[in-house]
């Protein structure tokens, strides 16, 4: 006789269908397999690579501005919760951001992000994956919001972290972080480097 377990208990205790953290390997070896040469390349490239710096969601990423970029910091309101965030552009984000902003407003775009249909973004980060010999399970543009919050919360705590992804709770930003023994090993090391 067969038991029917509910669909919710079986996604639960089966396979993990969380996005998951980039290593600092594989984030090299993607950000590597592109071809800068190549417009679509250069594209996804500055896309990927303002998320990893910035923790935005595509989504928040898909409604910024040309206007908002030209200053390090903006505020934005998060399309999946409506809240007021702060966002920093480093050095390499602002420039970045920049390039994209000229590419967008010489097709007359007022949007930094010319795709507007984030399917392609989701293609898009499997197709360079496969290319970097990265396994694309998992992996998705929100593995570089993930990938970025776990490297703060290492450097600078659970508390920057939450604050860099604008969690109103805690327990939410640690969902995020990987607590694995090779994370901890991957700290201790990153920690030991700099004595």
């Amino acid at each position: 006789m067969k038991i029917a377990v509910p669909l919710k208990r079986r996604i639960s205790m089966g396979a993990s269908t969380k996005t998951r953290i980039l290593s600092d390997q594989e984030l090299k070896l993607f950000f590597e397999s592109f071809n800068l040469e190549k417009k679509t390349d250069w594209y996804y490239y500055h896309v990927f690579r303002i998320q990893y710096l910035t923790a935005l969601r595509i989504s928040d990423m898909m409604r910024l501005t040309t206007d908002q970029v030209k200053t390090k910091h903006f505020y934005i309101i998060e399309k999946k919760t409506g809240k007021k965030r702060e966002v920093y552009l480093c050095d390499e984000a602002f420039t970045l951001s920049n390039n994209l902003c000229k590419h967008a407003e010489k097709a007359s775009f007022k949007h930094i992000l010319t795709k507007k249909d984030d399917s392609s973004y989701r293609r898009s980060i499997k197709l360079y994956c496969k290319k970097a010999k990265i396994n694309p399970d998992r992996v998705s543009t929100h593995s570089f919001r993930k990938t970025i919050a776990n490297k703060v919360s290492i450097l600078k705590g659970t508390k920057a972290a939450s604050k860099l992804l604008n969690h109103s709770k805690l327990s939410t930003t640690e969902l995020y972080l990987d607590g694995s023994q090779q994370s901890i090993e991957s700290a201790i090391d990153l920690v030991s480097g700099g004595l």
